[in-house]
């Protein structure tokens, strides 16, 4: 919806040479209210449609909220050894959405607080902004431009009972164009910053770089199969002192070859993929080089309009969550069944088995950190979604997470449970 404000240019020609400072002040005061009263229907219709408040309020209950592991002694970090917290979860914010023409914009914008009521010390604010920009260019080239920037607190999965806010920022910029009705052009441009408040975990920050290119074939049904050649820099500006006294620096370089394919298998069904050789060098340890084959495939399935599920699996060389300067081969699997019971009324599964192997990144420079050569980390979660009028959405789940491993410290097993209650303005 287009929103139109109309300025109102008036001609006053002066009675008196001059005016008293009250005269002057009543006249702003009046010219001010006519302004908003002329100016109010338009930001009515524009609330709700093209800017969409929004908050909500999440309650969890978890029996490790901290996630410490089995054979750590919870009472000299926590004063107590009953792990059990409840956290309450405040978030108000916006998004905005407009179309100009072919042009789409959209930006988000919110604020959270969470609240532990035992462990009060991790209380922490979420402060979180996006923004993109679906452009078009004639009839062939097309892509999206955007920034993001989060505050928030990191999980505790390989970092337990550590209260660690960073800031995560992101630009990026890509773009496609049609060069044929049956071959599409593709690049793309990413920056990455993450910095750690916490002066003890600066060890951590990192820039990365990446760079993409390439082509896909499209088919008369728009499918599409092609190549991707992807290069990441990443840069670690502080340095970390070594065993022998050396100054490490985790920095590496990345490079992949891979096909993809987005593929429409049936008019109920899709598989989306990529798989390629990957090939990692790092700036001080060679035997934290890596060359191998990753992939990751996705599968989605709709049996009928109320059933579907989408399964994922995956064999890829990564840093989980960037939450260690170290990187293990992931492999894993993952299942989202849903299924809509009513209209109001929706029932989603997730499950995930993951693999997280260290081996051939043995050397660690992460020395607080918990983590072993081998983990195992494995998650259920069951949804229900309750959404008894457009943009009214109550929600409430139970989950398990463990993490099996060899490190010395032991895994950990959490269970818990969250409602959680959100209403967005105009949303239809």
């Amino acid at each position: 919806m287009e929103v139109t404000f109309t300025r109102i240019a008036q001609s006053i020609t002066p009675i008196a040479i001059c005016f008293s400072r009250v005269t002057r002040l009543q006249a702003l005061t009046a010219a001010g209210m006519v302004l908003l009263l002329c100016s109010h229907t338009a930001w009515a219709a524009a609330f709700g449609k093209l800017i969409q408040p929004f908050g909500s309020y999440g309650f969890t209950a978890d029996d490790n909220i901290l996630r410490l592991r089995t054979s750590m002694d919870p009472v000299p970090l926590l004063g107590t050894s009953n792990l059990f917290d409840i956290t309450h979860r405040f978030t108000g914010g916006v998004m905005f959405e407009k179309e100009v023409g072919r042009q789409r914009l959209n930006a988000n914008l919110n604020w959270t607080h969470t609240r532990f009521e035992r462990f009060d010390q991790m209380n922490n604010n979420l402060k979180n902004f996006s923004g993109s920009w679906h452009w078009f260019l004639g009839n062939r080239l097309e892509g999206n431009m955007g920034a993001s920037y989060v505050q928030s607190l990191a999980p505790f999965l390989f970092q337990p009972g550590i209260k660690n806010v960073r800031t995560e920022q992101t630009e990026f910029f890509n773009a496609s164009w049609s060069l044929h009705p049956r071959w599409r052009l593709n690049g793309a441009y990413t920056r990455y910053d993450l910095n750690s408040i916490s002066p003890n975990l600066r060890f951590l920050n990192r820039t990365e770089d990446r760079f993409e290119g390439g082509i896909d074939f499209v088919t008369s049904g728009r499918n599409t199969i092609g190549v991707l050649f992807r290069n990441i820099i990443g840069d670690f500006p502080v340095r970390v002192l070594a065993a022998d006294g050396s100054l490490t620096d985790n920095s590496y370089n990345q490079k992949e070859a891979l096909a993809k394919i987005n593929w429409a298998v049936s008019a109920k069904s899709n598989l989306y993929g990529t798989g390629g050789w990957v090939e990692r060098t790092n700036a001080s340890f060679t035997a934290r080089n890596f060359s191998g084959f990753n992939a990751r495939l996705a599968y989605s399935w709709q049996p009928t309009d109320r059933v579907g599920i989408s399964v994922s699996g995956w064999r890829e060389t990564a840093a989980l969550q960037m939450l260690t300067a170290s990187f293990s081969l992931n492999t894993g699997v993952s299942a989202t069944p849903y299924w809509d019971i009513t209209r109001k009324v929706k029932l989603q599964g997730d499950f995930s088995y993951q693999d997280l192997k260290f081996d051939n990144f043995s050397i660690f420079t992460d020395s607080f950190a918990p983590i072993g050569t081998h983990n195992t980390l494995r998650n259920a979660t069951v949804k229900l979604i309750y959404a008894p009028y457009p943009g009214l959405q109550l929600m409430a789940s139970v989950y398990h997470n463990d993490l099996q491993t060899n490190n010395r410290l032991g895994g950990f097993n959490a269970n818990g449970a969250n409602i959680n209650l959100q209403y967005t303005y105009g949303k239809r």
